[in-house]
C-alpha cells in the first residue's frame, strides 16, 4: 500500500499583477484570502492536464513575494444584477479588496481512482509525464486566472529553481474555505487557524511540517 510520500508530485509556479480568492464571508465586498484556496490551486493544475482517472491533490504552496491587498473599483455587468438593473442595462459598481504582485509555487500529489476491470497500467506516471510536457510547451485546456478569470498569470510555468518562498510572511487564516463541493453535492468545507510558515503553507495540515 502506497504512503502519502510515495506517490508522484508535480508542481507550478504562477505569478501575475493581481489576484482574487474570495473569502465566502466577505459578502458583496470580497476581500481575497492571502493564498490560493485548495479548490483554486486544484483547478490550475487542471488547466494543464487532466484524465478522468487521476486525481490532482494539491499539498502545498509558497509564497514568493510579500503578501499585498489593495482596494480594486469595476464595474460589474453580469447576471447577478437586480431585474431592473439587467432590463435598464445599467452597470453597478463591484468594489473588492484583492491582492498585487502575487507569486506563488504550488506542489501537488497525484493519486489514481481505481475501478473495477481497468488494465494495470502506470497511468499516474503515464499522466506526470503528459503534464510536464504541457506545462513546457505552454498547452492548456482554458486559460489559467489568478481567481477572477480578469486577473490572468504574467508567468505560468515549471518551477524555477531560483524562486524561492518569502521567509517573513508568517500568519494564521482563521478560517479558510478548502472546497465547495463532496460527493458533487455544494457542501462547504474549511479549515480553522490555518499557518502560514516562513513563506509556507499546507492544504493537508493546519502548520506546514519540516519548516522551521
Amino acid at each position: 500500500m502506497k504512503t502519502a510520500q510515495s506517490f508522484p508530485t508535480i508542481g507550478l509556479e504562477v505569478a501575475g499583477p493581481a489576484a482574487m480568492f474570495a473569502r465566502p464571508d466577505t459578502g458583496v465586498t470580497p476581500i481575497s484570502y492571502p493564498v490560493p484556496t485548495y479548490s483554486a490551486a486544484k483547478g490550475m493544475f487542471e488547466a494543464v492536464a487532466r484524465k478522468t482517472n487521476i486525481y490532482i491533490d494539491p499539498i502545498r504552496i509558497e509564497i514568493c513575494k510579500p503578501i499585498r491587498h489593495w482596494r480594486y473599483v469595476t464595474n460589474y455587468g453580469g447576471p447577478l444584477r437586480k431585474p431592473g438593473q439587467v432590463t435598464e442595462d445599467n452597470n453597478y459598481q463591484l468594489i473588492a479588496t484583492i491582492l498585487v504582485d502575487v507569486h506563488y509555487r504550488i506542489h501537488a500529489r497525484l493519486k489514481e481512482k481505481q475501478r473495477s476491470g481497468q488494465r494495470k497500467m502506470n497511468y499516474v506516471e503515464e499522466f506526470k509525464k503528459e503534464f510536464e510536457h504541457r506545462l513546457q510547451e505552454g498547452q492548456t485546456f482554458y486559460t489559467p486566472c489568478l481567481g477572477w478569470k480578469e486577473f490572468a498569470p504574467t508567468y505560468f510555468g515549471r518551477l524555477r529553481p531560483e524562486t524561492e518562498p518569502d521567509g517573513n510572511v508568517n500568519l494564521v487564516i482563521p478560517s479558510l474555505l478548502h472546497s465547495m463541493w463532496s460527493n458533487q453535492c455544494l457542501c462547504p468545507t474549511y479549515r480553522q487557524n490555518w499557518e502560514i510558515v516562513n513563506g509556507v503553507m499546507s492544504y493537508e495540515q493546519r502548520r506546514p511540517p519540516d519548516v522551521e
